[in-house]
């Protein structure tokens, strides 16, 4: 048998076996994560429908809603109301200024360094 054809087995039964190895990785699982599955808590007693739930929490009344639904709306028409003066955007562009030159003068300041 040639050097060529030992080689050629060898690679052969190297991936035979990881193919098995990966088939049977496939077949093990991991521990089971997660809640634990209940069963019913009461076997053998038809439910009872006709008892109505409780709130986990105090309901609102339908005054104390018309409260908070009349603040949140005045809340909201006076941040409507709110608008951008001239002024604001005067110092907005001159803050673009100040920083373009301070980015002007950091980047001559590397160059000269170089």
């Amino acid at each position: 048998m040639s050097a060529q054809q030992n080689n050629h087995s060898a690679t052969l039964r190297f991936a035979l076996f990881a193919v098995a190895a990966l088939a049977l990785a496939g077949c093990t699982s991991g521990p089971s994560a997660g809640v634990p599955q209940e069963g019913a808590l009461r076997t053998g007693v038809y439910p009872n429908f006709g008892i109505m739930p409780r709130g986990e929490t105090k309901q609102l009344t339908f005054e104390e809603k018309d409260q908070i639904a009349g603040t949140l709306s005045s809340a909201k028409a006076r941040q409507g109301a709110v608008s951008a003066s001239g002024s604001s955007r005067a110092e907005i562009e001159a803050q673009k200024r100040r920083m373009q030159a301070e980015a002007d003068a950091t980047l001559k300041a590397i160059e000269a360094g170089q």
